[in-house]
């Protein structure tokens, strides 16, 4: 059996608990008995494990959402478990099917079906060909069907066994259906995702700085990542101001470590390291004393001397002002010269990254390179195997010009620095991402129908791309992401919500993660 199932009904006729007991014993027989979870309930008890109640899913479906995967995974980490869903008796009964189906895809477990056969064989049937179409559409997969109140059993265990699924009737030897749970589900949803980057993150703490402490909004984000230990947090401002504004806001920055721009030792160890490294461009040491009192570039010099691991800026300041200290003095990975940015799509039932959608308006081939094989780095820190598509109109030798001619040249020059990575190019976007289009476009790519990261030929192509993914799809936008550069440094945008912010600190810190030191 899977450590994880998620067992769940079409209505409420299905005696759903009596099934969930009756794989929990089964699993028991077979190795070790199973927890019974229930991810929704009308209130926790010392009697039953629950993931949230019914008054916190509807007062915050995103929040409830959360703590349903992180109870679910702290029992599973510990043993098999059996979640329990819905009973269709709470203020969810309406849309109870879809919902089992996202949580079910939310905790990535193997979904059995149970339907209620009272009404006879054919009615079972058609209760379960419906709940499987249902289901499916959230992403959930169901991997057996139990029948429970069956007046026929041959007849209903056999038309149910007609739906390519194992089926049994309850009160059968249920060892077929414990070994159809166990699959490895790979659905990765947006709850999924956010659950999937705090634990990376919590798995090896960073520091980030944030120089931008006077906006309410950087605070509360700090506050917010403090408190789920994500990442150490520091916040460059006068102490006494820094904290007297967040009471205010009622905020709680414990664990947050707050740093001042005034700080003598400070100011002097980064001017001078500053004025090293921009000597060449005639920069005195008097002149970079005065850029310390830029936050983004006092920020900067402190990744750089090994005071923090990443920076995170822009909530006030343009993207030039946060980009070019970095561009100045962290400069580009060896190898690379191009600092591109990338956006993690989370979508529905999968995660994927869009590159350059941020910085470089018109790359050229060896840029191109640059931004593919950074993005399949970036791919790889956030659980994305990388298959990287470089796109423009044209598949393969189908088409000739400029511009098909510029993206072969940037894949030729790709594949030849990093031979080991999966690249295909020039391709078109349905030929990348649609299986049976890549079949025939592109026959002998195993790239072609299975692409997971997508860079477009310009700045232009891709931040349109994003955003017609984001609005059409339903996409989440998480990014941009800036790359190429020797230590993290992300932009903000100056409209970003409090959300926005947390995200961008905790993916900074993913990218810090296998970083040391610093760069003097």
């Amino acid at each position: 059996m899977s450590t994880r199932v998620y067992v769940a009904s079409p209505d409420a006729r299905a005696d759903l608990s009596a099934a969930a007991q009756a794989i929990a014993e089964a699993a028991g027989r077979q190795s070790s008995p199973a927890v019974l979870f229930h991810p929704l309930a009308a209130q926790a008890s010392s009697a039953r494990l629950v993931g949230a109640s019914f008054d916190e899913f509807a007062r915050s479906i995103d929040e409830a959402e959360t703590g349903i995967i992180e109870r679910f995974e702290a029992l599973a980490a510990a043993g098999p478990v059996v979640a329990v869903g819905t009973d269709y008796s709470g203020v969810t009964a309406p849309t109870e099917l879809a919902l089992n189906g996202r949580l079910a895809a939310d905790l990535a477990a193997p979904v059995v079906l149970v339907v209620d056969a009272s009404q006879g064989p054919d009615h079972a049937l058609g209760l379960a060909r419906v709940a499987l179409d249902g289901l499916a559409a959230q992403h959930a997969t169901v991997v057996a069907i139990i029948a429970t109140g069956p007046t026929h059993t041959d007849a209903t265990r056999t038309l149910l066994a007609s739906l390519g699924v194992p089926a049994a009737v309850l009160g059968d030897d249920l060892s077929a259906v414990l070994a159809a749970t166990d699959v490895t589900i790979t659905t990765r949803t947006p709850a999924r995702f956010s659950h999937e980057l705090m634990a990376t993150a919590r798995a090896d703490v960073r520091t980030i700085v944030l120089p931008e402490s006077e906006d309410p909004r950087i605070l509360e984000a700090a506050s917010v990542v403090a408190a789920r230990g994500v990442a150490r947090i520091v916040l460059l401002g006068e102490e006494e101001q820094v904290r007297a504004d967040a009471k205010r806001q009622g905020l709680d920055l414990t664990g947050v470590e707050i740093v001042s721009m005034n700080n003598p030792e400070l100011v002097e160890s980064y001017a001078a390291k500053f004025a090293e490294l921009r000597a060449k461009k005639g920069v005195t040491l008097e002149q970079a004393r005065e850029a310390m009192a830029d936050g983004a570039c006092f920020g900067t010099m402190m990744v750089y001397m090994g005071g923090a691991d990443g920076l995170v800026s822009g909530a006030n300041h343009t993207t030039a002002n946060t980009i070019r200290p970095a561009l100045q003095v962290i400069k580009t990975n060896p190898g690379m010269k191009t600092v591109s940015g990338a956006f993690l799509m989370s979508l529905a039932d999968r995660v994927l990254l869009f590159a350059d959608c941020a910085v470089t308006p018109n790359p050229e081939p060896a840029q191109l390179a640059d931004i593919a094989l950074a993005s399949a780095q970036t791919a790889r820190m956030f659980g994305i195997d990388p298959k990287v598509a470089m796109l423009t109109y044209s598949t393969g030798t189908s088409g000739s010009g400029p511009d098909v001619d510029r993206v072969r040249a940037g894949y030729e020059e790709a594949v030849q620095r990093a031979p080991e990575e999966r690249i295909a190019g020039p391709i078109q976007f349905d030929a990348a991402i649609d299986p049976v289009v890549g079949a025939k476009k592109m026959p002998d790519s195993e790239v072609a129908g299975r692409a997971t990261v997508f860079v477009f030929p310009d700045l232009e192509a891709g931040n349109i791309g994003y955003k017609i993914c984001q609005r059409t799809a339903g996409a989440v936008a998480v990014g941009p992401l800036l790359q190429g550069l020797r230590r993290p440094v992300n932009d903000l945008s100056r409209g970003a919500l409090v959300d926005d912010i947390v995200n961008t600190i905790i993916m900074t810190a993913i990218q810090a993660q296998g970083t040391n030191g610093p760069l003097a």
